[in-house]
């Protein structure tokens, strides 16, 4: 009958759930008829007792009666008809007044082998209006027709609940087989018939489509085709990583990286090599026996060191750390290796191995070293160069930078490194636009003779821009600075000196021209003079012979300014044969003789003649500029003319007295500053004064003769040449000037030093 249903053999399910559906309904089918019968037992029982209570309230009273009137036999008649009612079996009546306990009358049978129910009622009669208890009468009930009963209603309850809890457990195997197994076998042969090659059918179950909810079968369906969409999904993945990992495998082979494990033990005992560890010269099986350990592949020179480093690494919990050592190949060539390692711990965090990439990189290494031999040549090229090498980007910030450069600013590699160029060079700020254009255009350009301020000097530098043309990093240039200070100073010097010797050749000729009218006018100055004087015998006689007063003409001379003129003739003369004196200088070479001298002993001699000469009191007052006094001590002597050295310091200290007075200081004071230093095989003296500086255009003038920014009839303007030829052609030094509008003026002088040693 179940296999009717289409439950096939060997299901299990079906006839386990029908045994529980049939022990759940019998149970329950049980236990419900037993609180039927129950209730029935209770209905029956309550009938008794309401028949009992019945002939207490019906024939108690008539009984008491008759028995009160001794009418034995109407109490029998009543007992019979109380036998009738429903379950009494058995009543009986005792007589109190007769004093006996026997019946007196009776109806029924007493049952003794069923169960019953008795009841004493006592029997009350009224007399007089009193209530005389004249017996009792005993009712027994017997229960067996209600056992009877229930039997027979048992029986059929059974029968009844067992036939429908057959047929509804039956009913229910069919929905559920309908509902539920059915869809298992069908998942369970599902289930069965998919294999890893068997994954593009879906799983559907028999069942009519409508418009119903999803059910849990449906979740179950749905569950099983998105498992077998994972799982297609999770195999093509497995193919492709095994794919994937199959061609890992065989790059890493075919690769330069060789994979290493080992242990983190003594001798660090290796426990994976990959196979390609054969290119380094190893076979990987001595590895995985055991016979060679990692740490006897690695250079003799290298092991304690490495072994060093990943001590501390793990002593600092790195987890990948890279190293480079060398390592000897079985046939004894030293290989350069790069390892990179992993850490591997175990779960209370202590080391348990490595895990190590290789990679062979002695070509590497090589090109590294000529390299860095490359570019410690090229930089040790660089910096060998006097001339200073700034290397700027498109933007003007320094990227390279060469010792000159450093030993002239003072500033290292490191502290200019992507500072803008003009923060270091504040002086190429005006030339900026014009290195920016050399970079934009790619043309090599050149500015000459550019003034530079370095620690209070004026040096004049010729700027050279290279473009970088092939930059990687979007442009730039290299700016090169050779310093032209002294070779602008020897050009000056020559041209002045060309400009000294044509003017020397006509000073000569004009001063011996000169001379002999000049020596008339001086003469006859002097002669009228000496006539017009009253202090001499001579011309008092003459004057007494003509009728004259000499007093009186002298005082007519005076106050007609005669005397002035001839005074005025004779400083005329004087300057004049100065100037002449001035002109010859240039014409021959001093023949005086030279000493060896201290320049800070000449300095102090000429300061005291500049303080005392009376023609600089007069008109600049020397006391009111401060002399400050910066000498090096220990400095060699030079070989001078004394009185020549003294005159250009003279001249010196006059010129810069002169500018100071042209200047209004407020608060501040004008101070001369004289600095002694040794410059080499040179005595370097320097002459500052902060007053109002000079143009460029005048500093380039200074040493011209006839050349003055005085008034006229203030200065010759031949002071400084005169100074110049006396320093440069008769001492053969250097005389230069430094100075810029506002900022004060520096004149520098630089002498041969000479070395005295012990005999």
């Amino acid at each position: 009958m179940i296999k009717s249903f289409g439950i096939r053999k060997g299901q299990v399910l079906p006839y386990r759930l029908l045994i529980y559906i049939l022990i759940c309904s019998s149970f329950f089918a049980i236990l419900g008829t037993s609180v039927q019968l129950y209730m029935e037992y209770r209905s029956d029982v309550d009938e008794i007792g309401t028949a009992m209570s019945q002939i207490d309230d019906s024939y108690a009273n008539t009984i008491a009666a008759s028995l009160w009137d001794i009418n034995i036999e109407h109490v029998g008649i009543q007992l019979d008809g109380a036998l009738k009612l429903p379950g009494i079996r058995y009543l009986e009546v005792t007589d109190k007044t007769a004093g006996t306990s026997e019946p007196i009358a009776s109806a029924g049978l007493r049952p003794f082998l069923s169960r019953t129910i008795e009841r004493a009622f006592p029997l009350i009669h009224n007399v007089d209006g009193k209530k005389v208890d004249v017996g009792q009468l005993v009712v027994v009930a017997d229960l067996q027709d209600v056992f009877s009963r229930l039997k027979h209603r048992v029986f059929i309850v059974l029968m009844t609940q067992a036939v429908k809890t057959f047929l509804v457990a039956l009913f229910i195997l069919m929905i559920i087989h309908y509902l539920v197994t059915r869809h298992l076998q069908t998942v369970a042969d599902y289930a069965r018939e998919t294999d890893i090659d068997n994954l593009e059918r879906p799983l559907v179950l028999n069942r009519r489509k409508s418009n119903r909810k999803s059910d849990e079968l449906d979740m179950v369906v749905k569950a099983f085709n998105e498992m077998r969409v994972n799982l297609i999904g999770d195999i093509e993945k497995r193919k492709k990583t095994e794919e994937a990992l199959r061609q890992s495998n065989m790059i890493v082979e075919n690769s330069p990286v060789v994979l290493f494990k080992w242990f983190a033990q003594e001798g660090w005992p290796v426990e994976l090599v990959s196979k390609n560890v054969t290119q380094l010269g190893f076979d990987p099986e001595e590895f995985m026996s055991g016979e060679v350990k990692f740490i006897d592949v690695i250079h003799p020179d290298d092991r304690a060191r490495v072994e060093a480093e990943v001590g501390e690494y793990i002593r600092l919990e790195v987890d990948t750390f890279t190293q480079d050592y060398r390592m000897v190949a079985p046939d004894g060539r030293i290989l350069w290796i790069e390892d990179s390692t992993t850490v591997v711990r175990d779960d209370d965090g202590n080391t348990a191995s490595f895990m190590g990439i290789v990679i062979d990189v002695s070509e590497r290494k090589s090109a590294e070293n000529e390299l860095v031999h490359l570019r410690n040549l090229l930089k040790n090229t660089i910096d060998s160069m006097p001339t200073v090498l700034v290397g700027v980007d498109e933007k003007g910030a320094i990227i390279q930078w060469n010792r000159s450069a450093e030993e002239e600013t003072g500033l290292s590699w490191e502290e200019v490194q992507g500072v803008p160029l003009v923060s270091v060079f504040p002086q190429l700020q005006s030339k900026f636009e014009f290195i920016m254009e050399a970079i934009s255009s790619s043309e090599v350009r050149e500015k000459t003779k550019v003034p530079f301020t370095v620690s209070g000097s004026i040096l004049y530098k010729n700027l050279k821009v290279y473009p970088l043309l092939d930059s990687e990093e979007g442009g730039g240039a290299v700016l090169l600075m050779d310093d032209v200070t002294m070779k602008s100073r020897l050009e000056e010097m020559m041209i002045q000196t060309e400009k000294m010797m044509s003017v020397g050749g006509l000073a000569a000729g004009m001063a011996h021209e000169i001379n002999n009218p000049l020596g008339a006018i001086l003469s006859g100055v002097q002669g009228t003079e000496r006539r017009l004087s009253p202090s001499l015998p001579k011309n008092v006689q003459v004057a007494s012979e003509l009728g004259l007063n000499l007093n009186v003409v002298q005082e007519y001379m005076d106050k007609r300014g005669i005397l002035g003129y001839l005074r005025g003739i004779s400083d005329a003369g004087r300057r004049a044969a100065q100037i002449v004196r001035n002109m010859l200088e240039f014409s021959r070479k001093s023949e005086s003789v030279r000493s060896l001298m201290g320049v800070k002993d000449i300095l102090e001699k000429s300061l005291s003649l500049a303080a005392n000469d009376y023609d600089l009191k007069k008109k600049y007052d020397f006391k009111t500029i401060e002399i400050r006094r910066d000498f090096e001590q220990g400095l060699p002597k030079v070989n001078i003319t004394e009185t020549e050295i003294e005159q250009v310091f003279l001249n010196l200290f006059k010129n810069a007295a002169h500018a100071m007075s042209e200047k209004d200081y407020g608060d501040e004071r004008p101070s001369l500053t004289l600095r002694t230093r040794q410059d080499g095989k040179y005595v370097r003296i320097e002459v500052e004064d902060n007053g109002p500086g000079m143009e460029e255009d005048v500093r380039k003038r200074v040493f011209e003769p006839f050349y003055t920014t005085k008034h006229v009839g203030l200065g010759t303007g031949l002071g400084l040449s005169v100074s110049y030829f006396i320093i440069a052609r008769n001492h053969e030094g250097e005389f230069f000037v430094e100075s810029e509008l506002g900022k004060g003026t520096t004149f520098v002088i630089r002498l041969p030093a000479i070395v005295v040693t012990g005999v």
